[in-house]
């Protein structure tokens, strides 16, 4: 049996776009997309109530392009990459370096 907090947590039971083909949202590498089809899924993402949550999510776990190819919480690739702060840089061995952190 589940308890109301971990059922309310699940924000994704919410989105507009549950029952929909993922197929509008999420554009595998290399795919060829247009940009009505963008628009489409950011007109989906404009009318959800937990928007904030699902780019929440994909700000926090997806790191790299291929992660989190496609429109999430309304927003492309290119557009959720300005929202991650820089990674932290250290000097070591005469270049900057990324400071890589363990993933969760």
């Amino acid at each position: 049996m589940e308890t109301l907090v971990p059922v309310l947590d699940r924000w994704w039971d919410h989105a507009a776009c549950k029952g929909m083909g993922l197929d509008l949202f999420i554009f595998e590498p290399g795919e060829r997309y247009s940009k009505a089809r963008i628009r489409e899924a950011k007109a989906v993402c404009a009318t959800c109530i937990v928007r904030p949550s699902c780019l929440a999510e994909a700000l926090k776990y997806s790191t790299t392009q291929l992660e989190c190819y496609g429109i999430w919480g309304g927003l492309t690739w290119k557009e959720r990459r300005q929202l991650i702060p820089a990674t932290p840089m250290v000097y070591r061995d005469g270049k900057y370096r990324q400071i890589k952190e363990p993933r969760p």
